[in-house]
């Protein structure tokens, strides 16, 4: 299994709602990995995603194509402040 993190912080008056509409792809293949989503309770600017895929580092690699859209990237570039961990 391969797990990635994200914590971004979101530009002000973004709600969690924009941002997965953000980050979601278009169509209606599935997604290849399990994704959360969450908030810092302690400040709702700040975004965590998880990703979980089911497979080794040789798979993931042959997933990348369907795991990252270059339109969310975009998407997201317009709501998102900074990304404060990627990994």
């Amino acid at each position: 299994m391969v797990i990635a993190v994200f914590a971004r912080r979101l530009r002000p008056g973004v709600s969690v709602e924009q941002f997965v509409h953000a980050w979601a792809p278009y169509g209606d293949e599935p997604y290849p990995a399990g994704v959360e989503v969450a908030l810092d309770p302690a400040d709702d600017r700040r975004i965590l995603t998880v990703i979980r895929f089911d497979g080794g580092m040789p798979e993931f690699r042959a997933a990348i194509p369907r795991l990252i859209h270059p339109e969310s990237r975009a998407r997201l570039a317009e709501l998102v402040e900074s990304t404060e961990l990627e990994g």
